[in-house]
């Protein structure tokens, strides 16, 4: 059950992130912040193009992550229960 719950929130954690990182850099929160505007040699470089879409591609790479994680849950949670068996499974072994 935990492993599921895990799993869920880890992918809706990492699709947050990636929308947040798609967007932010574009919004008007980016150019007017605290750190810019106390840090004139900071603002000339988050301004560039460049690296707001580097900002940018790291969030869809975050999205494209949590797409892939949720078309492949129910494989993934197998995996990790087959790997807990087999834990036990040697765990006892070792025991006896």
């Amino acid at each position: 059950m935990w492993k599921r719950l895990f799993l869920g929130i880890f992918i809706l954690l990492a699709f947050e992130v990636g929308l947040f990182l798609v967007m932010f850099p574009w919004s008007a929160t980016w150019e007017n912040n605290f750190f810019l505007n106390s840090i004139p040699a900071l603002k000339d470089f988050l301004m560039s193009y460049y690296i707001r879409g580097a900002v940018s591609g790291l969030g869809f790479v975050n999205v494209f992550m949590a797409i892939g994680e949720a078309w492949h849950f129910r494989t993934r949670i197998r995996e990790l229960e087959s790997h807990e068996t087999e834990e036990a499974a040697r765990l006892t072994l070792e025991k006896t």
